[in-house]
């Protein structure tokens, strides 16, 4: 609303007020006519008042000039009752009725031409009366005096002023509510373009054009970077969901296909190609000839030209898929030449837009190089991709290979053959041992199962929730569990309940997430009572529907179960104990079967905890020799005081297996040439327990390259 607008709506109702009081100020001429017989004055006067305001209005309907028009008539008015009743003094204040009539236009202006006129009108008519001039009125009063007339001038003066004041402040009342009126029409504007911009986010259009017209729209502002993060972040998780599900599809081809090794291969290719909309691909996997050499030999292709590489073979460092091979980093090509590759296809034969070569490389050792073109250009999701999905090729391809040199390994061990009976047959008891253990075990938990039902029948607890999460009642049994009263949680959120890092997790959100959509959690939670401690609930997150089937609130019903949990921690704890046994066994009955080989179990830091007749002959010791002593006994001095040494071992306590030849050091001081592997033994969580070492000695001839 403008001010312009404002005082035109006050003009408005002022002018209405104004015809009805011009009417009945001629009327009360009329009225006075009969009394003191001025017929003429009352009709005349009236009408010409009457005339010159209307007509000025007619003529000059967008002008302010009929209002200072009117602020003389209701002087004029005034004066002719003064007129009309032979100068009686009280008709004087008919002046100040006219300017209590003129601060309703709220315009102080308006004052001054009533002003002018009743000084005019005074000083003359005050002037003739006294000068003798006949039927001139003035006043009545006798003792009227100069003096006495500038007292009434000046108190005349200030009435008028006084209303010219609440006139004045009338008007910058209204100019300024006119101006707050306006900023709040535009506040209103620019909050509902920000709604209706964050309507269009919440239905998921992100791509939204919205632009903020004033600096001070901070809202808009915030809404408009909210926009920007929300883009990004999708863009994020896109990208992210595109890696995650791609490795997820490579990782169960490698699982399902781990036992043949050309199928595997033949697998992969297609659905690396596939899944990047690559138009060829080509995998190339480290072989040795007769002579020892290393070279890379095409294994599976995808609408590929093998006559691009003689006989599938490729040379160690030639080409870009051997500098590859020798460089380990990943090589891309926006810009391939014409004769680097073709790719055929219903039009014949094309150049691709992008080819991208990765090594398959996995404890700093490459096994192979993948090869793909395509004909639109890699973006940064398939190169990240790429580099995620060549990780897990290349540790699955390692474990095939070490899986395949320990089967020939076994082949060469069935010499000892009975001695792995006796052994086995020791497994057996030990494993007999460990069913009964477990027989005991499922006791204790069938015992842990009817604890746990005696406590949840015991009693129930219920609380209820908004849907984002706000408390609004619970019941004493609750209220008991949790150690608060009804008024200390009662408009809080869920998360007081819980651990604080797990109020701000992803997982966190999503459980209410779920629950918002109707989405029932029942199970087992940890808690956190009100003085801090943990306390392990059993029950169910349920959503309330109304009669038209809208979810209004949450219902949890829960149980106790604190003291169950801690037992079946310890029953778990027992489990563990006996899963990790078992596991022991296992890796024992392993590396026994493996026992055509020298076998010697570590504990993390290298300690020798127990090695087997074969180790030990090659190495010249007797058990009790080297039983607690650290495995630097059989490396040279300078190797055991080197970093690679040292990170032998941190390699091995972070799980990673180190297969290869080696040299060490016999009691003797004689060096022995060993081939076989360090491999980790886990417990049943999957974490490294110890390191189990299985080789053979080799001789001269059959060394290749070994480490320290």
């Amino acid at each position: 609303m403008k001010s312009s607008q404002a005082f035109t709506d006050i003009n408005a109702k002022s002018d209405v007020k104004m015809n009805i009081a011009l009417p009945v100020y001629f009327l009360v001429g009329i009225a006075l006519a009969f009394f003191y017989d001025t017929y003429l004055i009352a009709i005349g006067v009236g009408t010409i008042c009457l005339v010159s305001y209307y007509g000025t209005k007619l003529l000059l309907p967008h002008s302010p000039l009929y209002r200072y028009v009117l602020a003389v008539v209701v002087g004029v008015f005034s004066a002719q009752y003064i007129y009309q009743m032979h100068g009686m003094f009280e008709m004087h204040f008919m002046f100040f009725v006219g300017s209590a009539l003129l601060i309703t236009y709220q315009d102080w202006r308006l004052q001054i031409p009533l002003l002018a006129f009743i000084v005019l009108h005074h000083g003359t008519f005050a002037y003739l009366q006294f000068t003798g001039t006949k039927d001139i009125y003035f006043t009545q009063l006798e003792f009227m005096d100069l003096q006495t007339f500038l007292f009434h001038a000046i108190i005349a003066t200030l009435i008028l002023y006084i209303n010219a004041l609440w006139g004045y402040s009338l008007g910058k009342r209204t100019r300024e509510t006119a101006a707050v009126a306006d900023q709040l029409g535009d506040q209103l504007k620019h909050i509902g373009r920000n709604i209706a911009f964050a309507d269009e986010i919440s239905k998921g259009n992100l791509n939204t054009q919205y632009d903020v017209t004033e600096n001070d729209d901070e809202l808009g502002k915030s809404l408009l970077k909210m926009q920007q993060n929300i883009v990004q972040a999708t863009a994020r998780e896109r990208a992210d969901k595109y890696v995650t599900q791609g490795v997820a599809s490579i990782g169960e081809i490698l699982r399902r296909h781990a036992d043949n090794m050309q199928t595997l291969s033949d697998e992969l290719v297609g659905e690396l190609s596939r899944y990047t909309q690559s138009n060829q691909g080509c995998m190339f996997l480290r072989e040795e000839d007769e002579n020892g050499e290393p070279y890379l030999k095409m294994s599976a292709t995808y609408a590929y030209d093998r006559k691009k590489f003689k006989e599938g073979r490729v040379e160690i460092g030639d080409s870009l898929v051997g500098q590859c091979f020798l460089e380990k980093e990943v090589i891309v090509l926006t810009q391939v030449p014409k004769d680097y590759v073709k790719i055929t296809s219903g039009l014949g034969l094309a150049t691709p837009s992008s080819v991208i070569i990765i090594p398959l490389l996995a404890n700093e050792e490459v096994t192979g190089v993948l090869e793909f073109a395509s004909f639109t250009k890699y973006n940064e999701g398939h190169v990240e991709f790429f580099k995620k999905a060549s990780e897990a090729i290349a540790t699955s391809l390692l474990s095939v290979k070490t899986t395949e040199r320990i089967k020939s390994l076994l082949t060469d061990s069935q010499q000892r053959e009975e001695e792995m009976r006796a052994q086995e047959e020791e497994m057996r008891q030990n494993m007999e041992e460990l069913s009964a253990t477990q027989e005991e075990m499922r006791r204790n938990s069938v015992e842990m199962e009817s604890r746990v039902n005696a406590i949840n029948n015991s009693g129930i607890a219920a609380i209820e929730f908004e849907l984002d999460g706000t408390i609004l009642t619970a019941n004493n049994t609750f209220l008991k569990l949790m150690g608060y009263t009804l008024e200390e949680i009662q408009g809080k959120h869920h998360r007081i309940f819980v651990d604080k890092e797990y109020a701000l997790t992803t997982e966190y959100r999503k459980f209410w997430e779920l629950l918002g959509a109707g989405i029932p959690q029942p199970g087992e939670y940890e808690r956190v009572k009100k003085n801090g401690a943990k306390i392990y609930i059993n029950g169910s997150y349920s959503a309330f529907t109304d009669q038209n089937g809208n979810i209004v609130k949450i219902l949890k019903l829960a149980t106790d179960i604190t003291l169950a949990k801690v037992q079946m921690q310890m029953a778990s704890q027992q489990e563990e104990e006996m899963r990790r046994r078992a596991t022991e066994l296992e890796n024992r009955i392993q590396a026994v079967a493996d026992c055509g080989i020298g076998s010697i179990e570590f504990a993390l830091d290298g300690t020798i905890l127990d090695a087997n007749v074969p180790f030990l002959e090659m190495m010249g010791y007797a058990l009790h020799e080297i039983r607690g002593k650290h495995h630097r006994i059989f490396v040279k001095p300078e190797y055991a005081m080197s970093n690679a040494y040292r990170k032998f071992w941190d390699d091995l306590r972070q799980g990673i297996a180190q297969p290869g030849d080696y040299e060490r050091v016999s009691k003797s001081g004689e060096e022995v040439l060993l081939r076989g592997s360090y491999a980790v033994i886990r417990d049943s969580k999957h974490n490294p327990l110890r390191i189990l070492k299985m080789a053979t000695q080799l001789t001269h001839k059959e060394v290749g390259s070994y480490q320290l």
